[in-house]
């Protein structure tokens, strides 16, 4: 690892993509982001977009064009389950000494309890859960991707509001103010609206999320969606402890996991904890260990 000058982490998903710059040591020196890599989306678009938040980050430390082969990488990305995918990914390397390719779930989790053993459900774009045990064993509940999974996300409930849209275009709903807010996004009329859905990848479909967390205390569809999607947090994490009762959990993922908690059941809640570190962190953790090793 002589040649490695600089270790970076890199938490890739639907809606962006976060790196932080370390030296050797470990200690973080800049952060930087850049469009989506969740390799559902495409291989060459992940890397298009984690090299340019790189570069992104040594430009803001005045380094220039520092050459990949001096940098080590840490990777938590989403949709590196899908074998094919992160062999592909791998396969792709533009020329860094050392890469490391992880879920975003596990970089998480190692953010989360700052490198040590436990678990996390990680609520964003889209959702996870993840454990690492004392024995080394690795747990993961959900993570089966988009359409299909991501329960408690903003994709779930972007896809929860995309069908209200349709029901209240139907006229099996009542139009209220919450419906006219999603109306207003998605367009007005079916052809609109089959429009947006033709290019709602997930990324789109979890734009719509907000908008339901905006209403969730005026509106009792939208809040019903939350409570759906909070019950689903609560199930992700009884799952992970079926055969560790005990185990640490930490609720995570930034702004949608926030906004999330008065909806998920207190009784569960109050089990759990807030992450130390984020997924970035924990991708510069992953780097960190491998290069002292």
């Amino acid at each position: 690892m002589s040649e490695v000058k600089y270790l970076i982490g890199v938490d890739g998903g639907g809606t962006g993509t976060r790196i932080a710059i370390a030296g050797l040591d470990g200690v973080e020196l800049v952060r930087a982001e850049a469009g989506a890599s969740a390799l559902g989306q495409g291989i060459d678009k992940a890397w298009t977009n984690i090299t340019a938040a790189i570069k992104d980050g040594f430009a803001r430390l005045g380094l220039g064009d520092v050459p990949f082969s001096q940098c080590a990488v840490g990777f938590g990305l989403s949709g590196v389950t899908v074998k094919a995918w992160a062999d592909e990914f791998a396969g792709k390397n533009p020329g860094f000494a050392r890469i490391a390719v992880e879920t975003d779930g596990f970089s998480t989790l190692l953010g989360a309890h700052n490198g040590e053993h436990g678990g996390i459900i990680a609520i964003g774009t889209g959702s996870i859960g993840e454990a690492w045990l004392p024995d080394g064993a690795r747990l993961e509940v959900g993570g089966w991707g988009f359409p299909t999974s991501d329960e408690g996300s903003g994709a779930y409930l972007g896809l929860k509001a995309i069908n209200h849209v349709q029901r209240l275009m139907d006229g099996r709903r009542e139009l209220t103010d919450f419906g006219r807010k999603l109306l207003s996004i998605t367009g007005d009329t079916r052809e609109k609206v089959f429009e947006w859905m033709g290019k709602m990848k997930q990324g789109e479909c979890a734009s719509l999320s907000p908008v339901v967390v905006e209403f969730g205390e005026r509106d009792e569809v939208a809040k019903s969606f939350l409570l759906d999607a909070g019950r689903e947090v609560e199930i992700i994490g009884q799952a992970l402890r079926k055969t560790a009762p005990e185990l640490p959990l930490a609720i995570c993922g930034g702004g949608l996991s926030e906004a999330l908690r008065p909806y998920i059941p207190a009784g569960f809640l109050a089990t759990t904890s807030r992450a130390q570190k984020d997924s970035c962190a924990g991708a510069l953790i992953l780097i960190h260990r491998i290069a002292k090793a």
